[in-house]
């Protein structure tokens, strides 16, 4: 970073700022009305910033750079939780580009993240090559889709003994069914809200978002008990066609259902809104139930998206805590230039579907690759065959990254449905 400048904590004191240099950074106005809103979905306790020392380069005591992270814990093949920091609102303002302040504050956000036991780091990419050169690969993928109204869904039994209710979006009402849910979801990289800050953020809903719609409202799917199995975070955009006839759209923001009969009653609802002629949803796994349930999956016009991507830093943690599946015994080498303990050799063995994580010094190893790829494949996003086709690992014993990559496929797609 060049010098003048200097990392530092900052708190709710300092939102209007944070808010000024994240206006630069993604060129969105973030208005003094929405200031409040904003704060909430800033997670402070993990705020940091790059703070003007040098009178030459600006101001002293204002701020460069901000960034943030949420205490997330994501699910992972196999269903185990694992903590894993959720990166967001990283932004340098436009006037201190090129000079250090991103990579710093990106080193500095990886080495707090290993501090605290997460095993890795989690993030939307605004721009894709950015993140790259710190190790994040591309760990999920989602799919958007288009639908009119009155799609056909195919049937499933239990759907319509669920209740529904269908509400403006509050943090008093609906954090614990949000929470609940979410928490209920085992498909891997699905995010929980066990922390107050990266629960209060769902609820977030600026001005600038309401260009696409109202505020955010909220379909909930219960039990007969009253056990929530489903939600849905919904705005909706009326408009109409010259002649007087309604053609409103129906947007998601996000979504979750816990079981088929959940799911299909959720898009049964959202599919049937009056005055809304077309529905968009996101963000599906590449297997979401949707996708099988609509018996025109063509007029949805799936789009494929880039959904989050993973920086692991704890690799034998991170290894030890997924499903494999099918026995396993390689050996592999990670680099990695930020943490170079992260290399090993480690020797991988699975029994009974239970992964084993041991250092193996000086054994030679069976498989090559990068943190990058270790982050691509760790969810089983995509498979670890498929980048070593593409020249992205390397192969020393044959068979082996065949055998790897079998034993790293996960038995759903991946996707977090939360953004952050």
């Amino acid at each position: 970073m060049t010098p003048g400048y200097r990392l530092i904590s900052i708190d709710a004191s300092r939102v209007d700022e944070m808010a000024e240099v994240t206006s630069w950074g993604f060129i969105e106005e973030i208005k003094p009305e929405d200031r409040p809103d904003f704060a909430g979905m800033v997670p402070f306790g993990r705020a940091r910033a790059t703070e003007i020392q040098d009178a030459a380069l600006g101001d002293v005591g204002t701020l460069a750079g901000v960034a943030a992270a949420y205490d997330f814990r994501m699910r992972v093949p196999g269903g185990a939780l694992v903590p894993v920091a959720g990166l967001t609102m990283v932004s340098v303002h436009t006037a201190h580009r090129r000079r250090g302040l991103l990579r710093a504050m990106m080193a500095d956000h990886l080495a707090d993240a290993r501090s605290r036991g997460e095993v890795a780091s989690a993030l939307y990419a605004a721009e894709s090559e950015i993140y790259q050169r710190f190790g994040y690969g591309l760990a999920a993928r989602q799919v958007d889709v288009r639908m009119a109204r009155g799609a056909t869904l195919r049937d499933v039994p239990g759907s319509a003994d669920l209740k529904v209710r269908i509400e403006r979006l509050s943090r008093d009402r609906h954090s614990a069914v949000i929470a609940r849910v979410q928490q209920d979801l085992d498909r891997p990289g699905t995010m929980t809200l066990d922390h107050a800050e990266a629960l209060r953020a769902r609820f977030g809903d600026p001005t600038p978002e309401h260009a696409r719609g109202e505020k955010l409202r909220i379909v909930v799917v219960e039990r007969a008990d009253g056990t929530p199995v489903g939600y849905a975070m919904f705005r909706r955009k009326g408009t109409w066609s010259p002649e007087g006839i309604p053609d409103g759209l129906l947007l998601t923001r996000e979504f979750a259902a816990t079981t088929p009969a959940a799911a299909h009653r959720l898009w049964s609802v959202l599919l049937d809104v009056d005055l809304v002629s077309t529905v968009e949803a996101e963000p599906l796994a590449i297997d979401d139930p949707l996708l099988w349930l609509l018996t025109d999956m063509r007029a949805a016009k799936p789009r494929l998206h880039d959904n989050i991507w993973l920086r692991i830093v704890d690799v034998p943690a991170a290894l030890t805590a997924r499903e494999y599946l099918c026995p396993v015994d390689a050996v592999i080498q990670v680099v990695d230039p930020l943490f170079p303990d992260n290399a090993g050799p480690w020797r991988v063995t699975s029994r009974s579907g239970t992964g084993h994580v041991e250092s193996a010094p000086g054994a030679e190893p069976d498989v090559v690759l990068s943190v990058q790829e270790l982050g691509a494949a760790y969810l089983g996003g995509v498979s670890l065959t498929s980048l070593a086709a593409a020249g992205l690992i390397e192969e020393r014993r044959p068979g082996a990254v065949r055998a790897l990559a079998a034993a790293f496929e996960s038995t759903s797609a991946p996707v977090s449905n939360l953004h952050f």
